[in-house]
């Protein structure tokens, strides 16, 4: 999958791009053939039997693959994370929202403009109950004011003559209202419960580097499930003594004031646990390059 990374919103007025929401759900890759629908992870997952609902293929021309966010909309009409870890039996139906198409009719599209994928995209879906294609505009300050009074995550800024590449692209950015970053559960601390603290790791090429650790914003049923989840692994000389090392496979977001020239994430707050990201995504350049 092709990766953004972080803007600014000095990079709204540009014209150079267009913009759409930022949604918060779960990144998918939809791949239709004959008339089957199959859903893959961002950690190439199949990840169709967890979303039945999503059987829009009638609403798809042709035999292709998109790019999309899979999300739950709230009683508001905002896309709610919360709702999407919720159990099935319990949850909203979901919603799939199509922003690009990377391959049609066994054509490779990826190396076209997105301003064409764009085209083909509008061309090939028809929207539809749970199957939404991604507005977008070329008014990224207008947009921002609307993703603003919403209270949203933020907003996507897109080159418009990009070519679809697999990793993280700076012709693809993402402008959020607070600075969060994707880390490696690499550890916990014990204090006065179980796990007081979880310690957060970052790739630095194929080192996997402490930046600290987060004591703050979870809750007790989350601890609890986390002291169950998360495997001790041999001690490790990189961590503090009072860090208890785990075989580094869960990610977490954290929000957090600014990355220190020490190399600590200063006043880290925990969101939540990332399920639908692998590890090996949460590199160091989100925080060195505002990635």
């Amino acid at each position: 999958m092709m990766l953004a990374a972080t803007g600014t919103r000095e990079t709204l007025r540009s014209k150079s791009y267009i913009f759409e929401p930022k949604l918060d759900g779960y990144r998918a890759l939809c791949l239709k053939r004959g008339g089957t629908l199959q859903f893959m992870s961002r950690n190439n997952r199949d990840i169709t039997p967890e979303f039945p609902e999503l059987a829009f293929g009638d609403l798809i021309k042709s035999d292709c693959m998109l790019d999309g966010e899979i999300v739950i909309y709230d009683e508001k009409g905002n896309p709610s994370f919360a709702l999407m870890q919720q159990r099935k039996h319990l949850r909203p139906p979901p919603t799939y929202v199509a922003f690009d198409i990377l391959e049609l009719e066994g054509r490779d599209l990826r190396g076209l403009p997105l301003s064409e994928r764009k085209k083909l995209l509008l061309e090939t879906v028809k929207e539809g109950g749970n199957l939404q294609t991604m507005p977008s505009t070329e008014n990224g300050e207008e947009l921002w004011n609307v993703i603003t009074a919403r209270g949203l995550e933020g907003v996507m800024a897109k080159k418009k003559d990009s070519i679809y590449i697999t990793g993280r692209s700076r012709a693809w950015l993402k402008i959020k209202f607070e600075k969060t970053v994707d880390c490696v559960i690499v550890g916990y601390a014990t204090k006065t419960r179980e796990i007081a603290s979880l310690a957060l790791g970052l790739y630095n090429a194929a080192t996997l580097t402490y930046v600290g650790q987060v004591g703050t914003g979870f809750s007790e049923s989350l601890l609890e499930r986390l002291s169950k989840e998360l495997v001790r692994a041999s001690n490790d000389a990189a961590l503090p003594k009072n860090v208890h090392p785990v075989v580094p496979e869960k990610v977490c977001e954290v929000k957090y004031l600014e990355y220190t020239k020490d190399g600590r994430l200063r006043a880290p707050v925990f969101l939540r646990i990332r399920d639908d990201k692998p590890p090996r995504e949460c590199t160091i350049d989100q925080v060195t390059k505002g990635a």
